[in-house]
């Protein structure tokens, strides 16, 4: 990798400190050589961001594995024909247990009568890290709420609905159809205020009141008739992700008869416990005076603390740091001096994230936030964990939901590398663009649990038409498209499209009931309909229309070609 050498300015070493205090880079390509130049304070920072030592100069196509840089080059080279900027995502590859992620921008400079393309990459590891987080921790909250016997609404950031239980129906007295994803939290008090229980007064001017309120994001915690005559028993309290408040859960309670029964509390006490056990990862609980008050298994586990001082009555978190300093997890140092500096960032009930290394070789994320009324909630979170649940979703990214397909995002990716074995190997592939004939009535008649049966015996049956080393992709609805390598001429994608129009007539049974549908296919040719994915699929949804114009039940070649 080749470095930017020239005589620094004032003002080109501003830049450079700005870049450096934003964890931006600077990068060149030149078309011509396909080589890549970056400054010295830009190697460094790759360097430091896949974890390798400051003397080795990283070449920026070797910092990501092959799919990653598979799709930079190719969003490159596409960017360079068509004169195109460059806006992109991309994961490095893991040096040391380390797993960066980057956003790489660039457009099209001149450089005298020369062509190159620049740009800069922005370290984003730590946003991909908190959105990780946060989608992981809604996934938890919204399985753990469907099971609670109260009333249940988490509202975001922007006070937009994002989950609720079917309990807040009966407790609120909420018609079903007011109840949907991202509705605003003002459309939903409507119904109360207007109904008179907020009290008396104008109702709009009640919901703008309550709204403000909950703008605040305060906790809080209010009795209220609801308008049965019942009381509700309303708790509220904000969450947060990466250190900022990301908005807020409310339980709704009917405690009419809770007020003479203490048990329910009890119950929802041995919940909240539940819960806290079961977490996947390790959780203490230290009140206003540093006080542990409550734990799960895995903290004791995790940890490898002794039970004889988690499980006492009066352990503070200053016993827990002083084991852990005298054992050596703090590294070489005085003990005394790591306890005193690591009780007084406590002290101060700050947010905070750090990562450590245990010395078993055990890596532990740590993130501790204040809690009301005093103290904090820390959990720790094993590293390799995390990056199994990061492989699950971007397998998930890539899947379509229902058939377990590969969705149009994978399809994209698999046509693109389809392209490049043609350009370096004269490999021919073909799409065969499907749309299933009568599938809307199966879903319009016999509903859309069934229509999903359907497509997926669907899927099942196109795959078996074709071997391992093709792709079967849904777009979505009853759109299918098939990629077929390496092909020797129009007689395998056309005799392939028969198999599938015979295959598709055959009856389904579905539960009960038999139904039939059929299909129309549109077959494009690289290169003979096109030399790009866009070209490629626009070509084969062209015939597959012609197709369906002729009768449906058949294929059409793009360009006129029949069956």
């Amino acid at each position: 990798m080749d470095s930017i050498a020239a005589h620094k300015s004032p003002e080109l070493e501003q830049l450079e400190l700005i870049q450096r205090l934003g964890r931006i880079g600077y990068w060149e390509y030149d078309p011509a050589t396909h080589s890549f130049t970056l400054p010295p304070h830009s190697l460094e920072l790759l360097s430091s961001l896949i974890g390798c030592a400051r003397d080795v100069a990283p070449n920026l196509r070797e910092v990501m594995d092959d799919a990653e840089r598979r799709r930079f080059l190719g969003a490159l080279e596409l960017a360079v024909k068509g004169q195109l900027s460059l806006h992109l995502e991309l994961q490095l590859a893991s040096f040391h247990g380390r797993r960066a992620a980057i956003v790489v921008k660039g457009v099209p400079v001149a450089r005298g009568d020369a062509f190159r393309f620049a740009g800069t990459f922005h370290d984003i590891t730590h946003e991909k890290q908190v959105e990780s987080e946060r989608e992981e921790v809604l996934s938890q909250l919204h399985a753990v709420i469907g099971g609670l016997p109260v009333g249940v609404t988490v509202f975001d950031e922007d006070l937009r609905l994002l989950f609720w239980n079917d309990h807040i129906y009966d407790i609120l007295g909420l018609p079903q159809g007011a109840v949907y994803k991202y509705v605003r939290f003002e459309e939903l008090i409507r119904y109360p205020a207007r109904r008179g229980e907020y009290g008396p007064g104008d109702p709009e001017e009640l919901v703008a009141q309550r709204t403000a309120l909950a703008r605040r994001f305060e906790p809080h915690r209010f009795e209220r008739a609801a308008r049965d005559g019942r009381t509700l028993l309303v708790d509220g309290y904000p969450f947060r992700f990466g250190g900022r408040i990301s908005g807020f859960v409310t339980t709704y309670t009917d405690i009419t008869e809770q007020k003479r029964n203490a048990e329910q509390i009890v119950h929802q006490n041995q919940m909240l416990k539940a819960i806290i056990d079961n977490f996947p990862g390790a959780i203490s609980l230290f009140d206003g005076n540093l006080r542990l008050v409550a734990s799960n298994p895995l903290f004791k586990t995790l940890l490898d603390l002794p039970a004889t001082l988690v499980d006492r009555d009066d352990a503070y978190f200053e016993d827990f740091i002083r084991f852990n300093a005298d054992r050596g997890e703090y590294g070489p140092g005085d003990p005394q001096a790591q306890v005193a500096a690591v009780m007084a960032r406590a002290r101060s009930f700050q947010p905070h994230k750090i990562e450590r290394v245990r010395p078993n070789g055990v890596a532990l994320e740590i993130i501790g936030a204040p809690i009301p009324g005093g103290g904090f909630v820390t959990i720790y979170i094993d590293i390799t964990e995390r990056k199994r649940a990061e492989e699950q979703i971007r397998t998930l990214a890539l899947q379509d939901a229902l058939t377990r397909l590969p969705n149009r995002l994978s399809l994209n990716d698999q046509i693109e590398a389809a392209l490049r074995r043609a350009r370096e190997k004269g490999e021919a592939f073909a799409l065969l663009f499907l749309d299933l004939d009568g599938f809307k009535n199966v879903n319009d008649s016999l509903g859309h649990d069934t229509g999903d049966a359907l497509l997926i015996q669907v899927a099942r049956r196109l795959q078996e038409a074709v071997r391992e080393t093709d792709t079967v992709a849904r777009l979505g609805g009853d759109e299918f498209v098939l990629l077929l390598r390496d092909i020797d001429s129009a007689a395998a994608p056309v005799r392939i499209a028969d198999d599938i129009i015979a295959r598709l007539a055959q009856p389904f049974v579905l539960e009960s009931l038999t139904t039939q549908i059929g299909t129309s296919i549109g077959i494009a040719l690289h290169p003979a309909h096109g030399d790009n994915r866009e070209a490629l699929l626009k070509a084969a949804d062209e015939a597959m229309y012609a197709a369906k114009a002729a009768g449906r039940g058949r294929w059409r070649l793009a360009g006129g070609a029949t069956d």
